[in-house]
């Protein structure tokens, strides 16, 4: 006790110990947090994609290098406002190219209906060319989904 009184009248600061203990970061821990982090900021989100629903009407984010693509969307959010049936159709492609020469686009909607109901619908479109730098021709519409 002495000799801090010491050291502060005579206007020279007692030295300080500091004890540093370095922690080992557990990678998956910080992984986790980077991934919560991530998932606030798509709830935050949220309220603006509604918001565009509701201005636009729909949300898409289109597929390219494929004929017909503002037909076969990627991903597809439309906002339904009719008498009967109030919701939403989340439409999605997938590709199926089995050869150089042949193209089927697979459309898959759905619905997330609070009023009134809808059933999910799956079709095909194929496209031929005569040869890989020629343009896509349509060949065939099928109320299915496409076969492997």
């Amino acid at each position: 006790m002495e000799h801090n009184r010491e050291a502060s009248d005579s206007g020279v600061n007692p030295e300080i110990e500091y004890i540093v203990v370095n922690k080992k970061r557990n990678p998956l821990r910080i992984v986790l947090r980077v991934v919560i982090i991530v998932m606030w900021f798509l709830i935050l989100l949220l309220p603006l994609v509604f918001f565009a629903l509701a201005i636009q009407g729909d949300i898409t984010i289109a597929r390219g290098g494929i004929p017909d693509s503002h037909e076969h969307p990627l991903l597809q959010l439309s906002l339904i406002s009719e008498v009967d049936s109030r919701g939403l159709r989340i439409t999605t492609t997938s590709v199926s190219k089995p050869d150089e020469l042949n193209l089927c686009v697979q459309t898959n909607v759905r619905f997330a209906l609070w009023e009134g109901e809808g059933e999910s619908a799956s079709f095909c479109d194929c496209y031929v060319r005569q040869d890989s730098i020629s343009e896509w021709q349509f060949e065939s519409y099928v109320d299915t989904p496409c076969e492997e």
